[in-house]
């Protein structure tokens, strides 16, 4: 998704962005008069850590994300891991990389890795767990995004613990309906599009020509042929126009972790469909079940009897899955590892 060769990257709480080229890489200072209780050096996927860190820094806490990405970046995690109270890595393996294979030279014994979704396929492809690094196993904290990711990662030979991950752009609040029904999908890559069921989504679409759908985040490759009906656009830094306009989110994936889009439909109170059973989501795993339950909505919206997701946004409140709240789990956790002797 990014390319990172031959560039050196600042540590980053909101963005990252190049450096020119007489600089060199600098930590971001604590504004605070006094120092940080706890520093926690964040590595590994780009787009999650670099929301991360910021939601998860202050009040005590110091987070920086580093991704890989030139010789004076890489020297510059160097010394931030050998500093910091957790090495944090966002993306599970059983093998180790550079990352892993410095915390374990520099005798790291505070290390979490968070696993997200697709790392476990990717793990799984390597003929696992015979192939796993014993180290890992046993001196590292394993977290999964989701119940049914804590299963997959069994399989590999790793005991996880279920700790979502907080998506800062989950609102408080919903958001009203929009006048206009339509569906709102989610596809990075045509080369992707087995996992992402691009497959049902046009299937869906040109079965529903009178209902609009938007299909947001491609990068790479282009649709061909896609129906009338079907509007596409690129990477959307900021998806909450999409998500108020939209009445339906739909995500008919073939594997997931926990969706961050997932989450934040929810909040905003939409109707959402997922390939996985979730509070306040309908669970629908074929195109032939979403078409039925988006024109199912669609009459209920004709007739102005379509609602709020009330279901959702109690699911997002209540169970525990607004961004403060879990901020604050995971603090807490931290907290408990860093107290452990």
């Amino acid at each position: 998704m990014f390319r990172q060769e031959n560039i050196d990257l600042q540590p980053v709480r909101g963005d990252w962005r190049p450096l020119a080229a007489p600089q060199h890489v600098r930590p971001m200072e604590c504004v605070s008069a006094h120092p940080p209780k706890r520093r926690v050096l964040v590595h590994g996927d780009v787009h999650a850590g670099t929301v991360f860190a910021p939601l998860m820094d202050g009040d005590g806490w110091r987070f920086r994300y580093y991704p890989d990405a030139g010789l004076r970046n890489l020297s510059q995690i160097a010394r931030e891991l050998r500093a910091c109270d957790i090495a944090y890595q966002i993306g599970g393996r059983v093998t180790a990389g550079k990352f892993l294979l410095a915390a374990k030279l520099m005798r790291k014994r505070k290390i979490v890795m968070h696993w997200t979704g697709s790392d476990v396929l990717d793990e799984q492809l390597k003929g696992l767990p015979s192939a796993a690094d014993p180290w890992i196993l046993e001196n590292v904290e394993h977290w999964a995004v989701s119940d049914w990711l804590v299963r997959e990662v069994a399989t590999l030979g790793v005991t996880c613990r279920m700790v979502p991950l907080p998506s800062p752009s989950v609102p408080d609040r919903p958001s009203t309906l929009p006048s206009r029904f339509s569906v709102l999908v989610y596809m990075p890559a045509v080369t992707r599009g087995v996992l992402y069921g691009l497959d049902r989504i046009l299937e869906v679409a040109r079965e529903l020509p009178h209902i609009p759908f938007e299909l947001v985040g491609l990068l790479e490759g282009t649709i061909e042929n896609p129906p009338p009906n079907l509007r596409v656009h690129g990477r959307v830094l900021d998806l909450r126009e999409f998500f108020e306009r939209a009445t339906v989110f739909w995500r008919p994936v073939r594997h997931d972790g926990l969706s961050w889009m997932v989450l934040e439909a929810l909040g905003h109170g939409r109707h959402v469909l997922w390939s996985y059973a979730f509070p306040g989501c309908t669970l629908v795993r074929s195109a032939a079940d979403a078409r039925d339950e988006i024109a199912r909505l669609y009459a209920l919206d004709q007739q102005k009897l379509l609602q709020l997701n009330s279901d959702g946004v109690a699911a997002i409140a209540e169970g525990g899955y607004l961004p403060r709240q879990l901020r604050g789990k995971i603090r807490a956790r931290l907290e408990e590892i860093l107290s452990a002797q």
